[in-house]
């Protein structure tokens, strides 16, 4: 586990980055950090797909981190 990791430093975002059909994105980002530490490579039709999306990566990163 790392120092001081704290689950609860790291939020995830679905952001409008371009434009339609696809234009939603998903970002991770952690607290005191300007840029988000991860983000999709791909668009998604909808800000709810997005955010489906992100969920299942920030909880990947969030295992990771924590092992």
């Amino acid at each position: 586990m790392q120092r001081n990791f704290d689950p609860d430093d790291y939020a995830l975002v679905a952001k409008l980055r371009a434009n339609p059909p696809n234009p939603w994105k998903w970002e991770i980002y952690c607290a005191g950090k300007r840029l988000p530490i991860e983000q999709s490579e791909s668009y998604f039709e909808s800000r709810g797909a997005a955010q489906a999306a992100g969920k299942k990566a920030l909880t990947e990163l969030l295992t990771r981190l924590s092992a």
